[in-house]
């Protein structure tokens, strides 16, 4: 395969155009022919009837006969004898052919097994007791100046050392080979090639460099399903979708004045994103059994996670339920007023670049609250908006909590961020109260591996769908990074001409009720892999959804496709695969 390296894709990558490449011009590519002219010979008795026979292949490589060939090139002439059944009084025997015609316009520049040239005639004659000889290989340059000028092979007979002579089966030169100016004949065939990348960056894969063609221009490629593949210069640049992990492909065209062929690229993308170790995002430890506002921060209880700027560095927990209303995950929830308006934070190391996602519960505990999320330098976060919202402040009431997201890129040389929650205010106006926090995320994106693919369970024979045929669809969905998803979802619309058999889906080989009578994934629902939380992807789990559907009275034309998205909170955008059936 070629040699890869990762790289920004040039001006036709960028703007997505695929082009060929132009090379300066050549001259034609000369036409090959067939590789063997077959010769038959038999031996007769005085009665006509055949007492043996066998015959000659007579092969060039590159393949010439009835083809053409440019002066300066070299071939080579194979003459292989196979007895097929010999007389009983005859022990050997002797081919003859005629090279005149190739003498006069090809010098012999090798050759090797049984016979001999004498003028321009070849004899070859066979070497043992009934044992056919050893194939002869003449390898050929032609002249210069020939070009115009025809040249052939043609057998002259068959002896044999009894009285009854062998015959051949015709004298007819083989189909003549043209001698015109062009290339030396060169096959074009493309070879599939690999590349390795990390997750969003692009990679140059220098398809031509380990395929044979004379002047090959990349003429075109296909669509890989996970990215985009564009020509520049004699590469193709395969950019990979932002939250695409894993192994896509596609194919690529290679046209000479010879020919053209298509090859198969496939490039293995990697999740290289570094978990961001958040500690105790819901406020688990220390356990509480009501609510205890004296717990040490992080300066003196590193197992806490959280510090605070509060000027007695002391935390506050609550238990679900312990007065101060249910949790929104897990157990146990913060307040971030503690015993001062104050504010909580970790620091955390983190790469330059790296597009980060966050999410939090919020809900007030006497009334309206209001808090802020400030995300930056140690010393300098600054408040973030929500994804969805026109304002940083994050206002809730006290009977329900808000769930908020929001997405931070780390800037560069920034190795140490601070993610941090500041009170902006508090129903009641007491620093003691508001302000309840829980399902604290800060994370690396994960990474997603879709991919779709149907099967007939049932109906017409054959591959090609029928009206009334059931097929069965499986979408996967694997988690290659290094986090957990958080609520990720499927959304898999019914594919037209098809109807949803009822109760046919699955999530991991457990049956998914139906939702309204319909396909549950027709809109969107949660996924997870096995044992884990409905949204849930552990690093490493895949969510596998089956369902059937039954193809209606008319199959589209194009023929049957269908497409599900894959998506979660903490991937860059979502995942799609399709798969198209007729």
């Amino acid at each position: 395969m070629g040699a890869q390296t990762a790289a920004v894709a040039g001006a036709n990558a960028a703007t997505g155009e695929r082009q060929a490449v132009t090379r300066a011009a050549v001259a034609p590519c000369v036409r090959q022919g067939q590789a063997n002219y077959p010769v038959e010979y038999y031996w007769k008795n005085a009665l006509g009837m055949r007492l043996g026979s066998g015959s000659v292949s007579v092969v060039t490589s590159p393949s010439l006969w009835g083809g053409q060939i440019a002066p300066g090139s070299t071939f080579t002439l194979t003459l292989t004898h196979r007895t097929a059944q010999w007389p009983l009084l005859v022990s050997r025997y002797t081919t003859t052919w005629d090279l005149s015609s190739l003498l006069a316009n090809a010098t012999v520049v090798g050759e090797s097994g049984t016979g001999s040239i004498s003028g321009t005639t070849l004899s070859i004659t066979s070497t043992g007791t009934k044992t056919d000889p050893s194939p002869k290989v003449i390898t050929f340059q032609v002249k210069p100046g020939t070009a115009g000028r025809s040249m052939t092979i043609r057998p002259t007979g068959i002896s044999s050392v009894i009285a009854a002579p062998g015959q051949l089966g015709g004298n007819t030169p083989a189909p003549p080979i043209q001698i015109v100016n062009g290339q030396s004949i060169s096959p074009t065939k493309a070879v599939d090639d690999t590349a390795t990348t990390g997750q969003g960056t692009p990679v140059s894969v220098p398809v031509l460099a380990n395929d044979t063609a004379t002047a090959p221009t990349i003429s075109g490629v296909g669509k890989p399903a996970h990215g985009t593949a564009t020509i520049s210069g004699g590469k193709v640049v395969y950019t990979p979708d932002p939250s695409f992990a894993g192994t896509d492909s596609f194919t690529y065209t290679v046209t000479t004045p010879c020919g053209t062929s298509t090859a198969k690229v496939t490039v293995t993308a990697s999740c290289d994103h570094t978990p961001v170790n958040l500690v105790n995002g819901s406020f688990e430890a220390p356990p509480v059994a009501t609510v205890d506002w004296n717990i040490p921060d992080a300066s003196t209880n590193p197992g806490v996670g959280w510090h605070t700027t509060a000027a007695d560095r002391k935390l506050e927990f609550w238990r679900s339920g312990a007065g101060g209303g249910p949790s929104a995950d897990g157990q146990q929830f913060a307040e971030l007023n503690a015993n001062y308006v104050s504010t909580l934070y970790q620091d955390l190391p983190t790469v330059p670049g790296t597009r980060m996602t966050w999410s939090l519960y919020h809900r007030g505990r006497l009334g309206t609250d209001v808090m802020q999320v400030l995300i930056g330098a140690p010393g300098a976060p600054v408040p973030q908006t929500p994804t969805g919202a026109s304002s940083p402040d994050l206002s809730d009431d006290n009977t329900t909590w808000g769930h908020y997201t929001g997405v931070y890129v780390v800037p560069p040389g920034q190795t140490t961020t601070r993610f941090a929650f500041h009170s902006v205010s508090a129903a009641g106006g007491s620093p003691t109260a508001g302000n309840f926090l829980d399902g604290v995320t800060f994370t690396t994106p994960t990474c997603l591996n879709t991919a779709k693919s149907v099967e007939k369970a049932s109906g017409s024979p054959g591959t090609q769908v029928k009206p009334g045929d059931i097929l069965e669809y499986t979408f996967t969905t694997t988690n290659t990074g290094p986090t957990a998803t958080v609520n990720a979802t499927l959304h898999d619309p019914v594919p037209n001409g098809t109807q949803y058999v009822p109760a046919s889906t699955t999530l991991n080989g457990t049956a998914v009720p139906d939702a309204g009578g319909g396909f549950p994934y027709a809109g969107s629902a949660p996924v997870n892999s096995p044992a884990a939380a409905p949204g849930v992807l552990a690093p490493g789990g895949t969510a596998v959804v089956r369902y059937q559907v039954q193809v209606g009275a008319n199959v589209p034309s194009g023929g049957i496709e269908n497409c599900g998205t894959a998506a979660a909170e903490n991937v860059i955008q979502p995942l799609r695969s399709c798969t198209l059936t007729s």
